[in-house]
């Protein structure tokens, strides 16, 4: 099991780094993106996304043909297609193939935003060792959020179901899907406590990236006991409304997991961040 004393040595990891920019890498400065026009595709994912929501569709429902599709937005079949292809590739819509198929409303999913931030972080030259730095900035903000939640109903239901120790017989009986699903279920439920969906989207996106890396290349299961007793007292804590205590716990938590996937890591620790 880790030691403890490696979330000390983190906390002092941000500040204390030199960084230099990695060969081949992009220094992160301002470009034309702020006020350069939006190209007609973009325009086009944008009015879908709008009449997404003002239509009330859920994830799973239809949207309306191609044919239709082009005369409602007065664009060509290329744009169109570029503009669901956008909104494809960011999981806001799938495509389904054959007879009956078509765009389908997506979900709103910050993996698919960690996805596409680590082509930003690769270009930057962002290593791993950088992510769980952020990674444990980001959960501790949110798990401080959480229990500051002035309703104690919704934070008492949203932390009740990891609130009872796990048996050796729930992780015997999970695969790495589900084990990585049910993970990341609980750092959602604590980021939903927030109320705030900019911070919910945006901050689970690093915890999201370590997770699908670690779990593309190792077996994050060895690491049950531990994952499994600290969302129990985080859960505890953020229930019972102690926003300092939930703060510490997060930091210890993730210090504790993030020493372990440096350790495996070893010198690719400071390897570019990718998606596998």
């Amino acid at each position: 099991m880790p030691d403890r004393r490696n979330v000390d040595a983190s906390r002092s990891r941000v500040a204390s780094r030199d960084l230099p920019l990695s060969r081949g890498c992009i220094a992160i400065g301002s470009g034309d993106a702020l006020m350069r026009r939006l190209k007609t595709s973009e325009k086009v994912a944008r009015d879908i996304v709008h009449d997404i929501i003002s239509n009330g569709l859920r994830p799973g429902d239809g949207l309306p043909s191609e044919a239709a599709m082009l005369r409602q937005y007065e664009v060509s079949r290329e744009s169109l297609r570029e503009g669901l292809r956008l909104l494809e590739v960011q999981g806001l819509i799938t495509i389904r193939r054959g007879p009956g198929g078509g765009p389908v409303v997506g979900t709103v999913d910050p993996a698919n935003l960690g996805r596409m931030s680590t082509l930003y972080f690769h270009m930057a030259g962002a290593t791993y060792d950088e992510l769980f730095d952020a990674w444990s900035l980001a959960e501790c903000m949110l798990a401080e959020l959480a229990a500051r939640n002035p309703d104690r109903e919704a934070r008492v239901a949203a932390m009740a179901p990891y609130l009872a120790p796990s048996s050796a017989e729930d992780v015997a009986s999970e695969d790495l899907e589900e084990f990585v699903a049910e993970q990341g279920r609980f750092h959602g439920v604590v980021a939903s406590l927030v109320s705030n969906r900019v911070l919910e989207l945006i901050l689970q996106t690093m915890g999201l990236i370590v997770s699908h890396h670690v779990a593309s290349t190792d077996d994050p299961r060895v690491l049950h006991d531990l994952i499994a007793e600290g969302h129990r007292q985080l859960a505890k804590e953020i229930a019972t409304g102690h926003p300092r205590a939930a703060r510490t716990l997060m930091e210890e938590h993730i210090g504790e997991i993030s020493a372990y996937n440096r350790e495996r890591l070893g010198s690719k620790v400071n390897d570019l961040i990718e998606w596998h």
